[in-house]
């Protein structure tokens, strides 16, 4: 193997590279574009996260602007989460159905008669809401309601007196939903919530509090329990909705990936030249680096259509297809097609499926490195390096082709 050929073997590798690069570079696009013009879309058709703050509960103090807080002596919210997943171009969104059950006490320990001034505040202005309640203990209270400036309300509670607040409601959210324990007083006793979720092993916002209670169950659901007889915290409660697995980022990362797959492909077919005593030609890499881009360019276009699984298939078998096809019919029999195709799975799918897990793709990438590093270093020791990389100009010249020759006749 002389040095020209690999020149012409790194330029290959090069152009291939800025191949890949180009075609990640417009899946990205694609994926962002998609996520830029159908986001909007989206929320307006799915919600917004949804972040629900306790209702506030106020008297005012005689003689001046000022208002207290009246923190209630029973909080019990009960709230469902079950995700609807849309998908939109290459994206999925993590759309959910939320249905919400809050109910407050407020009791006046005063010995005289307070106003009480009520404001609750929807989890999205603007959205849409059905089945939609508010309760002052039995008596339902029917009203028009702004959605954007929330829902006021005056109450005169006698000495000693409680009421209970409720509300209800279903509608829609994206991504998150929140609860703002006690947004004005920092304090909150007798607090019971229950949230039942769709899905198990949820995540939770940054600043969320840990539930007390996590039960499974068998349909795949979890119910997650948060209580406190008397709480002091301004840390809120956040549950983050699982992603689905979204098909434009993971492309993407795959297609940036293949150079590392093809450099790794490149050295076995130049260990097997060198092994077997095959020419193998710097047009030979041209046209595999060809047969691995078939892979991504399949992959990148197929997944806005079909599942993401299935077009990973497709691709993945074409790809093996074309090149093991034509290494086999370029090289003869002598080429060890088998052994191609042992790596092409690994080097190629193998590596790009782990991209599918996600926290597994280094730390396979790197066993992967080190048994081809132990296997290109057990069947090469014997080799005279010398001998391969001897200038070609010492070989005699090639014989004339037979038409020349019998021309020449």
């Amino acid at each position: 193997m002389s040095i020209k050929k690999l020149i012409a073997i790194a330029v290959i590798y090069l152009i291939g590279w800025a191949g890949w690069w180009a075609l990640g570079t417009i899946t990205s696009i694609r994926s962002n574009s998609y996520s830029y013009r159908l986001g909007p879309q989206v929320e307006a058709l799915w919600g917004k996260p949804l972040v629900q703050r306790a209702p506030s509960f106020s008297v005012k103090i005689p003689g001046t602007r000022k208002k207290r807080w009246i923190m209630p002596v029973e909080n019990r919210i009960k709230v469902d989460i079950r995700p609807d997943y849309r998908k939109k171009g290459l994206l999925w969104y993590s759309t959910y159905n939320c249905t919400f059950d809050g109910t407050y006490t407020i009791r006046n320990t005063r010995e005289v008669t307070q106003k009480v001034y009520l404001h609750f505040d929807f989890p999205a202005k603007g959205a849409t809401y059905d089945e939609f309640a508010i309760f002052f203990d039995d008596r339902h209270l029917s009203s028009p309601i702004n959605t954007q400036a929330g829902m006021d309300e005056i109450l005169e509670l006698q000495p000693g007196r409680e009421v209970r607040f409720t509300v209800r409601y279903k509608t829609r959210g994206l991504s998150t939903w929140k609860y703002l324990v006690a947004p004005h007083t920092g304090r909150v006793k007798d607090f019971s919530l229950q949230a039942a979720t769709g899905f198990q092993n949820p995540d939770f916002t940054d600043d969320s509090l840990s539930p007390m209670e996590k039960i499974s169950g068998e349909d795949g659901s979890m119910t997650m329990n948060w209580t406190a007889t008397d709480l002091i915290t301004h840390n809120n409660i956040g549950i983050v909705i699982p992603d689905k697995l979204n098909p434009g980022p993971l492309t993407t990362r795959i297609t940036y990936f293949a150079p590392v797959c093809l450099l790794f492909f490149f050295i076995l077919v130049a260990t097997i030249g060198i092994m077997y005593r095959i020419n193998i030609h710097p047009m030979h890499y041209l046209f595999i680096t060809a047969g691995f881009f078939s892979f991504h360019l399949l992959l990148s276009y197929l997944a806005g259509h079909v599942w993401i699984h299935a077009a990973f298939s497709l691709s993945a078998i074409a790809s093996v297809f074309l090149v093991t096809f034509y290494l086999s019919a370029a090289l003869g029999q002598r080429f060890p097609w088998k052994v191609a195709i042992a790596g092409q799975l690994f080097f190629l799918i193998l590596f790009s499926y782990t991209f599918f897990i996600q926290g597994i793709t280094g730390m396979v990438v790197a066993i992967g490195t080190v048994a081809t590093l132990g296997v290109l270093m057990k069947v090469t020791a014997g080799v005279d390096w010398d001998q391969v990389f001897a200038s070609s100009t010492r070989q005699g010249p090639p014989p004339l082709p037979r038409m020349a020759a019998s021309s020449s006749e």
